[in-house]
């Protein structure tokens, strides 16, 4: 009988592992749509400030220019 009842509780371990697992691959899929939305509002970001810096060099050279 005690053979029985190991073979069950290995059973009931493989299952509660099996569900652990399932669950860390949900929460790391969740996480991995998370961090993509983030790189793009960095990528968003760094193409404004580029366009921010471009335009601050640009109107400054035109100031200058006809001195």
């Amino acid at each position: 009988m005690s053979t029985v009842s190991e073979a069950l509780k290995a059973v009931r371990e493989a299952l509660l592992l099996a569900d652990k697992v399932k669950r860390t691959a949900d929460a790391t899929l969740e996480l991995t749509k998370e961090v993509r939305d983030h790189d793009r509002r960095i990528t968003r970001l760094e193409a404004q400030w580029d366009t921010a810096m471009q335009f601050s060099t640009g109107s400054s050279r035109k100031i200058e220019g006809p001195r």
